[in-house]
């Protein structure tokens, strides 16, 4: 009688304490916060260093001055894509609402050559910009970049999905964490 007695007062204290510090183990434990949109943003650009890195091979003195002209010429294609996409949206509402007369034929000849010279310029700037990049890399890693650029952004996006589903998924938070399944 007495070990039932012990056995009982004894299994007590443990389910109460089991029931009272459940609570504060899962209160300890911290949810996956949401991703910012400055957290994004900086999250891309270190893979998209990190990838130019890995795929390009530079030496120590060619990172600083490819990185810098990398990134010239990222600057240069989203000016180019915002400038192009405001001239195509001209484009169409003066296609759409300009009758023909001469004044709306006129104002669409300006559209048009605003067009050619944004096309012409970036292709201009670009070609200055590769130039550079061709002079610091070596004629292998001129073929990598070329390779990179072509598709980095197909798998910088894929690479960007995988970290968001495993953060979702709660396996971890930590992006160091999640760099091998990038590659």
């Amino acid at each position: 009688m007495k070990r039932r007695y012990l056995l009982l007062l004894s299994v007590i204290p443990v389910v109460l304490a089991l029931v009272f510090l459940i609570p504060f183990l899962k209160a300890d434990t911290p949810s996956p916060r949401p991703t910012t949109s400055s957290e994004l943003a900086e999250l891309v650009e270190t893979l998209k260093i990190w990838k130019l890195v890995d795929a390009v091979s530079p030496t120590a003195e060619q990172k600083l001055p490819l990185l810098t002209q990398f990134n010239r010429l990222e600057k240069l294609k989203m000016q180019y894509r915002r400038e192009h996409r405001q001239s195509m949206n001209q484009l169409k509402q003066l296609q759409t609402a300009t009758p023909d007369s001469q004044a709306g034929i006129a104002e669409l000849q300006t559209a048009l050559t605003h067009h050619s010279e944004v096309e012409n310029g970036f292709i201009a700037e670009r070609q200055k910009i590769m130039a550079e990049i061709d002079q610091i890399l070596t004629v292998e890693q001129q073929a990598q970049f070329i390779l990179f650029t072509y598709s980095y952004r197909q798998e910088l996006r894929k690479a960007l999905q995988t970290l968001i589903a495993v953060q979702e998924q709660g396996k971890t938070t930590d992006i160091l964490a999640a760099k091998s399944v990038i590659r």
